[in-house]
């Protein structure tokens, strides 16, 4: 009976093994530490200038057995305000196509072309409390599926990126997220072309996003119900881009624009935004780079009378005439329909094997940025050493 008993042992534990075999793929650990020191404009308490951030990726690999190969990562980011985390699971399925779930590194979808402009560092919104408009919501959420077919050389391919709750957050296997008010979140990317080679790159695409929202003004409409509506939404929000850049040697061009419509229905909600950005960088080897760039941004409100001291006194405060004027406009545009922001910036960076040194200023003005509250620009010196 002993000797029955530990036979079934050994065959179980060689089956275990065989398991395991199959599973098998290499481990890896990476990290970087970050100490900056950040100045903003003169008129806003800054503090202590110094910070740190502390950065540990765990990842592996291994290969299919009928072909292609499995990714995972993951990242903990340790600075001294707070601890976050992300991570992602990607499956190649033979070099031409991947199915990927994206956990927080944005690295996917939409996201990954929100802003292609080549920077030396860190983009030219970075630090400041008002951000250029993107196409980063669906897939810059948490808990991404995304599907990514490319072809091979040209690198012209499309991906289409789903989830489903925009904005939630890290969810564990075999739990929910619960409640969240958010909708549903699809985006697409078209790389017509996107080549890279040791002296020459270009890249043209386009990219769009939409938010699925569970309830609408247009969906109330369309079932039978009243003309006055309580959605916060007239519609699904939508946003698009188109971009390109090359790359000649050690110049590297690019340019991007981006529209985005949000659709809130209420007469103080903003219409629309509309981007065109633009930069330049020099790329001298793997060891020093300076870029610079500018962004012009308009932002449309529903309210086209707005500011002026007889506005409300015309009935525009009624918030069912807000988006689509569902109740008749009373002017088709205003001298405050529209506002301006603008901004600017310059990065540098100095890469010396582990360690690097890097800069940025940026500078936004215009209606972008609250000079009462907001920085108006942000200067930040980083050492790094990475490991």
């Amino acid at each position: 009976m002993n000797k029955l008993k530990n036979i079934g042992i050994s065959a179980l534990a060689g089956s275990l093994i065989s398991l395991s075999a199959a599973q098998a793929g290499g481990v890896s650990v990476s990290g970087s530490w970050e100490l900056s020191y950040t100045n903003l404009n003169q008129d806003v308490t800054t503090g202590n200038k110094l910070g740190m951030n502390k950065n540990i990726t765990f990842g592996s690999g291994g290969d299919i057995s009928d072909g292609g190969g499995v990714t995972w990562g993951t990242t903990v980011a340790m600075s001294d305000a707070a601890g976050l985390s992300s991570a992602s699971m990607n499956i190649n399925m033979g070099g031409i196509a991947t199915l990927a779930y994206d956990s927080g590194t944005g690295g996917y979808g939409a996201n990954a072309v929100d802003n292609i402009v080549p920077t030396a560092w860190e983009e030219i919104d970075y630090g400041l409390s008002t951000g250029m408009t993107d196409v980063g919501a669906v897939s810059g959420s948490k808990g991404v599926v995304n599907l990514t077919v490319k072809a091979p050389v040209s690198g012209t391919g499309f991906s289409v990126s789903y989830v489903s709750r925009v904005g939630g957050g890290h969810v564990s296997d075999g739990a929910t997220s619960g409640e969240i008010t958010s909708g549903r979140g699809i985006d697409a990317v078209l790389d017509l072309v996107d080549y890279t080679s040791p002296h020459f790159a270009y890249r043209l695409g386009f990219a769009g996003e939409m938010e699925l929202k569970d309830t609408t003004c247009d969906d109330m409409h369309a079932s039978g119900s009243p003309t006055s509506c309580t959605a916060k939404f007239e519609n699904h929000p939508y946003a698009g881009t188109a971009y390109t850049k090359l790359a000649i040697g050690p110049i590297h061009f690019g340019v991007q624009g981006t529209f985005k419509d949000p659709s809130e229905q209420a007469i103080t909600a903003i219409a629309n935004k509309r981007v065109i950005l633009g930069g330049a960088a020099l790329v001298i080897g793997d060891t020093l780079s300076v870029s610079y760039g500018k962004a012009y941004e308009k932002i449309r409100y529903n309210d086209a009378l707005r500011g002026l001291p007889w506005s409300h006194a015309l009935g525009i405060t009624d918030t069912t005439r807000g988006h689509g004027c569902e109740g008749g406009c009373l002017s088709d545009t205003g001298p405050d329909e529209y506002e301006n922001v603008r901004y600017h910036g310059w990065s540098a960076a100095l890469n010396m094997g582990p360690v690097a040194l890097k800069a940025t200023r940026n500078n936004v003005d215009g209606a972008g940025e609250n000079g009462a509250s907001g920085p108006r620009s942000h200067s930040e010196i980083n050492l790094s050493i990475a490991f």
